[in-house]
């Protein structure tokens, strides 16, 4: 046999070999395929040859086998268990949006579980890791739409309501924290957005929301930060009056001695300013006075006979 003859053989038993693994390949992942064997027999068997083929990467066969146990076995232990495991394994596999789907309606469907804590934690968990992701060629993760990270606390919110005992209670706070900071580095952004264009009314409702709602972060600095934004928004408003309500707040929560000794010094710039006085407007619905001059009456009043009748009305334009 010639060197050219035996390439040609070696080549062609590769393309077998891979044809084989291949139809093996699509056979494996039939999902549609019933389940056989002892697995086919036992939800408890079933459910553990699933969790078995999700350990080894096989999220298909995996699937087919938690879905069965949990479609044909509706009353079992095992049921509720293949579901919570077909969550894990979308979470896995950084589908956070199913995962999130998934957990939240085994805590529908199971409030009383002794892993209904888990699943709630893990809802939120899965919408906090669907946030907008940080890359070095994008602006940065706070500047984008939030609406996960606002899901992510809300759930949590109602998680540490719901299990107060739970021993992922610690986690979920850490995370609610994580959430809050990302939320105020969003609103700074928004906040400093319209300031830098200098729409100072979007910019003073921003900086208030800053200090209003994170302005416990950070021991206080938020507050400080939103409440000294909305007051120079408000002076470039020339609104004396809301800057004044929002240095007074600043002056009695904030430890920023300088900053203190800048507001107290502004508000009485402002208390000296003299009041504007506002004309008074007529109501929308008032007529103008009628100028025309009042035509002398009659001093004998005429009479109509009685069977005059009435003057027929104009034809109105249609």
């Amino acid at each position: 046999m010639t060197m050219g003859s035996m390439k040609g053989s070696s080549l062609a038993v590769a393309l077998c070999a891979a044809l084989l693994c291949a139809c093996a390949e699509k056979e494996k992942i039939d999902i549609t395929a019933p389940v056989k064997g002892e697995a086919g027999t036992n939800a408890e068997k079933g459910y553990k040859r699933g969790i078995q083929e999700m350990k080894d990467a096989n999220y298909i066969e995996a699937t087919r086998y938690l879905e069965w146990v949990r479609n044909n076995f509706p009353y079992s232990q095992y049921a509720s268990l293949s579901e919570l495991a077909l969550a894990d394994m979308a979470f896995d596999r950084d589908d956070y949006a199913t995962a999130a789907g998934s957990y939240s309606d085994f805590v529908k469907g199971h409030p009383s579980h002794p892993k209904a804590d888990y699943a709630a934690y893990r809802v939120g968990l899965s919408w906090f890791n669907e946030r907008p992701g940080e890359w070095f060629f994008l602006p940065p993760g706070y500047e984008k739409d939030q609406t996960p990270v606002r899901q992510a606390l809300d759930t949590l919110q109602k998680f540490t309501l719901q299990f107060p005992k739970s021993e992922m209670l610690e986690q979920a706070q850490q995370l609610m924290d994580q959430c809050r900071q990302r939320l105020a580095a969003h609103e700074r952004y928004v906040a400093e957005f319209y300031r830098k264009r200098e729409v100072w009314k979007a910019a003073a409702g921003r900086y208030l929301v800053l200090a209003d709602q994170f302005g416990d972060l950070d021991q206080g600095k938020v507050r400080d930060e939103g409440l000294w934004g909305a007051s120079e928004a408000f002076a470039k408003l020339d609104a004396p009056e809301d800057e004044a309500q929002v240095l007074t707040r600043f002056v009695e929560g904030t430890t920023d001695s300088k900053r203190k000794g800048e507001a107290q010094e502004r508000l009485k710039l402002l208390a000296s300013r003299p009041k504007k006085v506002e004309k008074a407007e007529a109501p929308a619905d008032a007529k103008p006075a009628d100028t025309k001059p009042v035509e002398p009456k009659a001093d004998v009043k005429s009479e109509k006979p009685a069977d005059e009748k009435p003057a027929a009305p104009a034809e109105q334009p249609k």
